[in-house]
């Protein structure tokens, strides 16, 4: 009876979250070892983390577990045909780049106590942490909860709520942005892998390459009827091709799987993947080594109040994800 009691305190304690407990500590989230989140200035690179307007996603791919910028999850709001772009605007408040992303609201400084944990029963923790965004040019004025569960160490699951005052929305897309840094170039779909080399192979220049859609009927399931869409780079050592890029762009670690995942409950036959590409990395001219690789990198879906989408970061290849 000891034992039992020993070993289920034992589980009980064994997530080790990461949380901001001070006025002074970086918003920073998630698991030790697993997935974790940031918004600004919080973040996994020097300075200020990276464009304001995004949430920051970091994954242990260092040597010695140390964490890595991955991706970025940006939130893109549809109303009336015109997309919202939470990077690229700028705030009412400052007149600079990025609309504010914040647990009050207000300031990019959060309100600690607005983080919670909580226990699920079998010794399982989900930690939610609600944000709000600034609203957009376009009218629309949404909120998210981010949720992370202690048995789900490598995803992130992101909830949109509408606020009273919003514009009507179609959609809000988040899309993992930055897809260049680890250079993706095979989209997982069910009948294979699509390259980026051959998807986009005429183009060139700097700007992206146009958006691709692929529908519900191409996306594949997991075991469980949940669909799950994986990106991944087609070099087996991304490190080794990133000697000579300036610092931000250096993939430095570990070969990743990023993913996408819909639950089976929630899918609908409005359910698209979306991606688009670059040659060049973003705001440059550099080329990327060994061509065109995706960018962004979203599901999307008409727009239902508390729609969830997952990201998931992980060293399991895209047939393990599905198993």
């Amino acid at each position: 009876m000891i034992a039992a009691i020993i070993a289920s305190a034992a589980a009980a304690q064994a997530a080790d979250w990461i949380r901001p407990v001070a006025s002074t500590d970086p918003p920073i989230w998630g698991l030790r070892g697993g997935l974790q989140f940031a918004i600004p200035p919080g973040g996994f690179t020097q300075g200020s983390g990276g464009p304001r307007g995004l949430i920051r996603i970091g994954y242990p791919t260092l040597p010695e577990g140390a964490y890595d910028l991955i991706n970025f999850i940006a939130i893109e709001p549809v109303v009336h045909g015109k997309r919202g772009f939470s990077e690229l605007e700028r705030s009412a408040a400052d007149q600079q780049p990025g609309k504010l992303i914040a647990l009050t609201g207000k300031t990019p400084t959060p309100e600690l106590a607005s983080s919670s944990v909580k226990e699920l029963g079998g010794g399982v923790e989900e930690l939610t942490v609600p944000l709000t965004v600034e609203r957009f040019e376009n009218g629309a004025h949404v909120r998210l909860l981010l949720s992370q569960r202690s048995d789900a160490p490598d995803e992130l699951r992101l909830q949109v709520f509408a606020e009273p005052d919003t514009a009507p929305l179609e959609r809000c897309i988040l899309t993992a942005t930055m897809g260049n840094k680890a250079r993706t170039r095979l989209l997982w779909l069910k009948d294979g892998p699509v390259s980026s080399l051959e998807l986009y192979s005429t183009h060139r220049g700097t700007e992206f390459a146009p958006h691709s859609f692929f529908p519900l009927t191409r996306l594949p399931r997991t075991a469980f009827g949940d669909v799950a869409v994986a990106l991944t780079t087609d070099e087996s050592d991304p490190s080794a091709s990133s000697a000579g890029l300036p610092r931000f762009w250096q993939y430095r670690g570990e070969k990743v799987t990023q993913y996408w995942r819909k639950p089976a409950s929630e899918v609908q036959d409005g359910l698209q993947c979306a991606v688009n590409g670059r040659a060049t990395y973003w705001m440059s001219q550099t080329p990327l080594p060994g061509g065109v690789a995706f960018e962004n990198f979203e599901l999307t879906e008409p727009y239902r109040d508390g729609q969830q989408f997952i990201f998931g970061v992980t060293r399991r290849s895209p047939s393990e994800l599905l198993k």
